[in-house]
């Protein structure tokens, strides 16, 4: 439990500089997020672009391009999620394997050698256990949660194009004719959230 709140935590404070209640960390913190989103969407278009590249129909390429733009921040941030999760996991795995390598010194060494081997990965454990939470797990998850409050606005808001743009995409590859009608925007929104409300129900799961 003590594992999962930190993930809790790191949710909350990326939350609170997106919306910039911690002001010094809030530019950077956004410049952040804006270049995950980048660096991944980079990626995911190249994958695209590569398809297209190797004869696949333009229709079909322009919309796989329109689902991946609104899908990547919110994978992004589940992803994000599901690795905090993973290091708790793994956390927990090499603290066991430290305190049983220490516990296992006895077979092997004089009491008084295995006792101070025994002390020291018990120490190593208890690091590994400890700090693990707030200096991994948190960053990951805050920055997940800071991904999905610079990103989210943006779907509803009038001065942003970021919906938009997919949608008219989308719409010229279903219909082969330019358009943004409202219920392709609310449908492409309804993608754009859902990895985010999944990385919400592991965080709090």
């Amino acid at each position: 439990m003590r594992g999962r709140l930190w993930v809790v935590v790191g949710l909350a404070v990326g939350v609170a500089v997106g919306v910039g209640r911690l002001p010094y960390f809030a530019g950077a913190a956004v410049s952040l997020a804006d270049t995950a989103l980048r660096v991944v969407g980079t990626g995911a278009l190249t994958l695209v672009h590569g398809a297209a590249a190797r004869g696949a129909p333009r229709r079909i390429v322009e919309g796989i391009a329109a689902v991946v733009a609104v899908l990547v921040p919110g994978v992004t941030a589940l992803l994000l999620v599901l690795t905090a999760r993973a290091v708790l996991l793994v956390r927990t795995i090499v603290a066991l394997l430290v305190g049983a390598l220490g516990a296992a010194a006895f077979a092997y060494l004089p009491h008084g050698d295995a006792f101070g081997a025994l002390v020291l990965a018990l120490a190593v454990a208890a690091i590994a256990l400890l700090l693990t939470g707030p200096l991994v797990v948190a960053p990951l998850s805050a920055l997940a949660a800071l991904i999905g409050t610079v990103y989210l606005p943006r779907l509803v808001s009038s001065r942003s194009a970021e919906p938009t743009a997919p949608v008219a995409e989308l719409h010229r590859a279903l219909f082969a004719s330019g358009g943004s009608p409202l219920w392709l925007a609310l449908v492409l929104l309804l993608v754009a959230v859902l990895p985010f409300a999944w990385a919400a129900r592991l965080a709090f799961r």
